[in-house]
């Protein structure tokens, strides 16, 4: 839902809308436990508070520092996969001008066809999840047109095992695709993050500042960092939805390249 929601958003824009959110409600919290809860402030035990904030916050730290590490490796594994996926297609295709007519001509106009599904019509159903039957069917004709092939003398034996090491391997990294684009968070993850989180910012409400306008500068910087941290998880936890969606150039330039050659 909320990804859907960022997609209408430029990576600046939706960092300072995360901003603006986080920073109020952080504020909001602050002018609550001000406001209901004087008895409960650390006005008498100031300095154990801090001793204890300082351990909560290096454990809260650590977990988004361990979360954010991990959804950005995994983010460079699929932006990585996808210019590996372009360069083993294009191995195929440049496998098959040696092939002989008219077998060459139809599989690589097939070629053509199905880069271009992926392109226009694979790439936008991928930030929701969904596979495009037509591209999907696409590949799997290539595949059993080249597996239908009967090679000839052994220089086209060799040549044909390469091409179908090619298509193999082509059809593992699609399949690395498809999965890598699903949300790297689980449910557990998140619950531990939001609620951890606002624990930490209920801790810092609670200290006894005498000035509230330096009390809400602090809480609101703490909530204008956390802001970004979480707009840059979930940026990378949803590789293919703007604003920080990995395009589909690599499938481009075959094009441009297959074209001009």
């Amino acid at each position: 839902m909320l990804n859907k929601l960022l997609s209408h958003f430029s990576p600046f824009s939706a960092a300072i809308f995360f901003v603006f959110v986080f920073v109020a409600i952080s504020v909001a919290c602050l002018y609550l436990a001000k406001r209901f809860c004087k008895s409960l402030l650390f006005n008498q035990v100031t300095d154990y508070g801090q001793i204890f904030a300082s351990a909560i916050g290096v454990m809260f730290a650590l977990i988004l520092a361990f979360v954010a590490v991990a959804t950005w490796q995994n983010y460079d594994k699929v932006d990585d996969g996808v210019h590996k996926e372009a360069n083993s297609l294009h191995n195929v295709y440049r496998n098959l001008s040696a092939y002989p007519e008219p077998f060459r001509s139809e599989i690589t106009a097939l070629l053509r066809q199905y880069v271009q599904y992926v392109i226009t019509d694979e790439w936008p159903k991928q930030s929701q999840g969904l596979q495009d039957e037509t591209a999907h069917t696409l590949i799997t004709r290539i595949n059993a047109a080249i597996l239908s092939f009967y090679p000839h003398g052994n220089r086209e034996m060799a040549l044909h095992q390469e091409t179908l090491r090619n298509v193999c391997e082509y059809r593992g990294l699609r399949h690395d695709r498809m999965t890598g684009g699903r949300p790297n968070l689980t449910p557990s993850m998140w619950i531990t993050l939001v609620g951890g989180t606002i624990l930490y910012l209920i801790f810092l409400c609670f200290f006894d500042i005498s000035c509230f306008k330096h009390h809400a500068f602090m809480i609101g910087m703490f909530g204008a960092f956390v802001a970004l941290v979480y707009c840059l998880l979930i940026v990378y936890n949803f590789p293919f939805t703007a604003p920080g969606a990995i395009s589909s150039e690599p499938f481009q330039k075959l094009l441009e390249y297959w074209k001009i050659d």
